[in-house]
């Protein structure tokens, strides 16, 4: 440990390097050999352990191997293990929450957003929460979000009311791909699923890669029909500078304000919510408000007239067979 921290003491001071000045930091694993290693690989490989520790934990540090982290890694490569079984057995399903009309009276059902479930043959249905990081690191992410794509496709194609439309969420690494467009009106054609019922939810941290890639995505789905969404507005980097090049059908105000809404004296999220819905009327774009949990933000949210909403109050995620099962909400 000792050593370590001298080791990042000294690669902390500046460095110059043809004649700038260069901040360099380092993190640290450190594995102690014991009558368990049979092999140097073995020693590395904790070490390295460790050292994606110290990288999880904010950088620029040292970490120990130990037990903990031992127990971690095996847990890690299980679920891994697990994951990919989970593909070949078929076990992920979508999910789909309502998004309802909010200035209609009843407030009926207008859409679903799908959402990814698996159903674990022991524990039971798990939320993304519970293995998304897993399936980040292992590169397995992009096979179960088109495996979401398919099945979700397919339920709109035989299950939902012809009127309503279905979103799915489209990551930054799917729009690196110069032929996302093709492949996915290829699925559609292939589900039976009609283009002009599916938006495509994008957030603006995916806008950062390449805008102009992006936006040619769009828009070449749109020239088949289908739409597009931005997600979680108000919370990324660039929203206004988007808005005007983008071919979007639907901004969707994050969480974050609308959860603001019923805060005694909490006057910013309602000037925020307000400004973004004058902002989507004036481009002519559709706005849902995620996030509703209480009566007083639906009240609110009316009030400022918001095309649509969606939330645990106003219905929770259902496999297909009943996807409005929470109506009574």
């Amino acid at each position: 440990m000792s050593v370590a921290q001298r080791v990042l003491d000294a690669l902390d001071a500046p460095m110059q390097v043809a004649g700038r000045e260069l901040q360099v930091t380092a993190s640290v694993g450190i594995a102690i050999d014991d009558r368990r290693y049979a092999n140097a690989d073995e020693m590395l490989r904790d070490a390295d352990i460790a050292l994606y520790r110290a990288k999880q934990l904010g950088r620029k540090r040292y970490e120990l191997f130990d037990e903990t982290l031992a127990r971690s890694a095996i847990d890690v490569l299980t679920l891994e293990g697990e994951l990919r079984r989970a593909l070949l057995n078929d076990e992920f399903e979508p999910y789909f929450q309502p998004i309802r009309a909010l200035g209609v009276a009843g407030m009926p059902v207008v859409g679903h957003e799908a959402l990814i479930r698996w159903n674990h043959p022991t524990r039971g249905v798990l939320a993304p929460g519970e293995f998304l990081k897993v399936a980040e690191d292992s590169s397995l992410i992009e096979t179960i979000d088109w495996r979401l794509y398919e099945h979700a496709c397919w339920h709109l194609a035989r299950c939902s009311a012809p009127d309503t439309f279905l979103t799915v969420n489209v990551s930054a690494r799917h729009l690196r791909y110069i032929d996302f467009d093709e492949r996915f009106l290829a699925m559609l054609e292939r589900t039976g699923a009609a283009p002009e019922r599916l938006v495509v939810e994008v957030t603006e941290g995916a806008l950062l890669d390449n805008p102009e890639r992006v936006r040619m995505t769009l828009e070449q789905l749109r020239a088949k029909g289908v739409g597009s969404a931005l997600d979680d507005f108000g919370t990324g980097y660039s929203s206004l500078s988007y808005l005007h090049s983008l071919p979007l059908r639907i901004l969707k105000i994050d969480r974050s304000f609308v959860d603001g809404l019923d805060k005694h004296g909490n006057t910013s999220s309602i000037t925020v919510v307000e400004a973004i819905l004058a902002l989507a009327r004036a481009l002519d774009i559709r706005v849902i408000a995620e996030g509703i949990e209480t009566p007083t933000q639906r009240d609110v949210l009316l009030a400022m007239g918001c095309d649509m909403g969606q939330g645990f109050l106003l219905g929770r995620p259902a496999p297909c067979e009943s996807p409005d099962a929470s109506d009574a909400a």
